[in-house]
């Protein structure tokens, strides 16, 4: 029995210490306005504003320090410092005007929007992300944070949002600061293209992304003559260079497919036709071409065809799929000479020519 008070008693302990490093909705920052009282010494009492720096100036008692203290501890410490010049002062701070403790939530809510934190009491990532309505459908729910400034360095600290509504992971524990940014980013969506009855670009839940079987189903499903077995997914890896995911969706065995493939935010998903070639990403109209039998053409003329380069396409980094092989050409600068033309490639049926965006 001894022992479990023991144990009881550092736990309690323990939970003090923390609330004590806790922020106090209550503590003072700048912009409070105070009213100062000094019992029988009407001279001394005084309303002033705390300064940006955290401080504030009082007679014979110099530069008070406020900021992240209370007023109860104000009052205390103007007593120590008066106690030279008044006998035994009794000191009141009252806060009369509250300064703004504001949070501002960014990105993909309902409402982007700055609120007031509450004077006394907390404010959670949850409460203020539903007081913003809530998520929009393009909202990338992996990468949900806080900015916060500490020790005059901005700090990230990413947010699991599951967590803020699962019971099993402890709820909604993140408790925001005033001055904290509560960002929800854009999660990029998904293109998908080719033999589907509506080719189309898609917001996915990046928590719980669709497979490829999934996808098509939302794109009309696949049309008459697409080639089940030959859907290609076009993926930048973290070095931002595009990979090829092959799925089939060919046949299936016990309601599943024999390689579906989970999808990912930001991909590109083309569902092939033997006698066609695709040209996607930055032109001006991506999809499929199709070429009279005996027909071919190199990957200058394909894009010429669909439309030619957008303004951000990296002309010079052309990602030609063919089959399973990846390769690389460079179109920039084509026309200005011979051996710039020799460097233009003359594509098959199936070939994926994938113009990248340039970010410069």
């Amino acid at each position: 029995m001894r022992n479990l008070t023991l144990v009881l008693l550092l736990i309690s302990c323990f939970t003090l210490a923390q609330n004590a490093d806790d922020w106090k909705a209550s503590t003072l920052q700048p912009g409070d306005v105070l009213s100062i009282q000094v019992f029988r010494v009407s001279e001394f009492s005084k309303v002033i504003r705390i300064e940006e720096d955290g401080t504030f100036r009082y007679p014979f008692c110099g530069t008070i320090k406020a900021s992240g203290l209370t007023a109860r501890a104000i009052a205390e410490e103007i007593e120590k410092r008066l106690a030279k010049q008044v006998q035994d002062p009794h000191v009141d701070v009252f806060v009369q005007d509250w300064g703004p403790r504001r949070i501002y939530i960014l990105g993909e809510v309902k409402s982007s929007q700055s609120m007031e934190l509450p004077t006394y009491g907390r404010m959670t990532a949850l409460q203020a992300l539903s007081a913003a309505g809530g998520f929009t459908e393009s909202a990338d729910l992996n990468n949900v944070a806080v900015l916060r400034r500490s020790g005059g360095k901005l700090v990230r600290h990413k947010i699991d949002v599951s967590a803020l509504v699962s019971r099993q992971s402890g709820g909604d524990d993140f408790k925001l600061l005033p001055e904290d940014t509560l960002i929800v980013p854009k999660a990029p969506p998904v293109f998908i293209a080719g033999e589907v009855g509506n080719p189309t670009t898609i917001f996915i839940d990046t928590q719980r992304p669709p497979l490829v079987s999934e996808l098509i189903i939302r794109a009309g499903n696949m049309k008459p003559g697409a080639d089940a077995g030959n859907i290609c997914i076009i993926r930048a890896n973290a070095k931002g260079e595009r990979d090829m995911i092959s799925a089939s969706l060919k046949s299936q065995v016990l309601g599943n497919y024999e390689n579906d493939v989970r999808i990912a935010p930001g991909d590109y998903v083309l569902v092939g036709a033997a006698e066609q070639i695709y040209v996607l990403g930055e032109v001006r109209k991506p999809g499929p071409l199709t070429l009279p039998p005996d027909k071919t053409i190199t990957a200058s003329q394909a894009i010429a065809l669909a439309g030619g380069f957008t303004q951000v396409a990296k002309q010079n980094d052309i990602t030609l799929i063919r089959n399973k092989e990846i390769r690389k050409l460079n179109l920039k600068k084509l026309y200005t000479s011979i051996e710039n033309m020799e460097r233009d490639e003359t594509l098959r049926n199936g070939d994926i020519i994938f113009v990248q965006e340039s970010i410069w």
